[in-house]
């Protein structure tokens, strides 16, 4: 584990700015819905009167290869280095784990890059393996209590078109 890397993520001062977000997807190009970090909500809610609680909880996802390549050159993961409340900490998982015990509401992640090669692929274990499954067909009619929109002829289908 002394060689092992990881982010520290003290998520109970995160403001959930989403820089963290911003800054990965620019260093490494993706797309619109692909994140290598994502800050989610936890909240708001209500704990007691007066008092509502709302979480930002960024957290590393497959993607995340805690930039490799910039990680390679001596810098740190662009998450860390564009963090604006200074809540994402970098290093080997001996150095963050002391941290880690310092307080509440703080989260160790070390992330699996390629998760498909890491694991190999999902086999799903289905209980009923073997079985036959069948559907059940059943035929829709028109009813006086029940019409479908195709089977409308009022104002609320007609397009104008004669």
């Amino acid at each position: 584990m002394e060689n092992t890397y990881g982010l520290l993520i003290d998520y109970g001062y995160c403001t959930g700015c989403q820089s963290c977000e911003v800054a990965c997807k620019e260093e490494h190009g993706y797309p619109v819905g692909k994140w290598g970090i994502r800050v989610h909500d936890d909240g708001p809610w209500e704990i007691e009167e007066h008092m509502v609680n709302w979480n930002k909880l960024p957290f590393p996802t497959d993607l995340c290869d805690l930039c490799a390549a910039r990680t390679a050159i001596g810098r740190e993961p662009t998450c860390v280095h564009h963090c604006l409340a200074n809540v994402i900490y970098y290093g080997t998982v001996a150095e963050l784990a002391p941290k880690l015990a310092e307080k509440p509401k703080q989260v160790l992640f070390v992330p699996e890059y390629k998760p498909l090669e890491a694991k190999g692929p999902f086999e799903p274990k289905n209980k009923l393996a073997g079985r036959v499954h069948h559907a059940a067909a059943i035929a829709v009619t028109e009813n006086e209590n029940f019409t479908t929109s195709s089977q409308r002829s009022d104002s609320r289908t007609d397009v104008g078109i004669e």
